[in-house]
């Protein structure tokens, strides 16, 4: 990098003034590289290479329950603002899997997981879920919650007196009923 103080003794001030506004304009250009390489590295870039739609994404989780949210657990703070980080959910059916806990935690995104926010899911509301086990202790997430993807529908919403699910089921379905949706998972 060019070097940025010049001594004052072999330039006139406004060339001085110059040389440090020049100085100035690289270093912010500098920085706004720098800043663009490192939020690609962080950012959430969604491909998807399948059908990323729930029945597909559901056919292809080792786990998949219709549950009801029961509390906001974990919060995040920003700003003096809380927002939620995760929820404590109740499992109402598991059409597959082995879990065996009646309840289970679910995180979200804390803004660079590439999960959905937590603030989507509201108490008292039922879901579909086809979530990822989380496989190692990370604060504060543990071993064996779960979680959820940003780029592909691994979750619907559900109402349960329709027992009808909502969202993007497949390409041409945008709801299918809990009776349905269960004959044609596979298990």
């Amino acid at each position: 990098m060019a070097k940025c103080l010049i001594e004052s003794s072999l330039l006139l001030i406004p060339a001085l003034t110059i040389a440090q506004t020049l100085c100035l304009i690289m270093k912010k250009l500098l920085f706004i590289l720098i800043m663009m390489f490192s939020i690609q590295s962080f950012a959430c870039s969604c491909e998807c290479n399948w059908d990323c739609r729930f029945g597909a994404v559901s056919d292809n989780q080792e786990f998949v329950a219709l549950i009801k949210v029961i509390e906001y657990t974990d919060y995040l703070e920003h700003r003096n603002k809380k927002f939620p980080y995760s929820i404590t959910v109740e499992i109402i059916k598991k059409y597959k899997g082995s879990e065996s806990r009646k309840r289970i935690k679910i995180w979200g995104d804390n803004g660079m997981l590439c999960r959905p926010y937590i603030e989507e899911f509201k108490v008292a509301k039922y879901y579909l879920i086809a979530p990822s086990k989380i496989e190692y202790d990370s604060k504060p997430a543990q071993k064996n919650d779960y979680d959820l993807f940003s780029c592909h529908t691994d979750y619907l919403e559900v109402d349960y007196e329709k027992k009808t699910a909502y969202g993007d089921y497949s390409w041409w379905r945008k709801e299918i009923s809990l009776k349905n949706f269960e004959s044609k998972l596979n298990k």
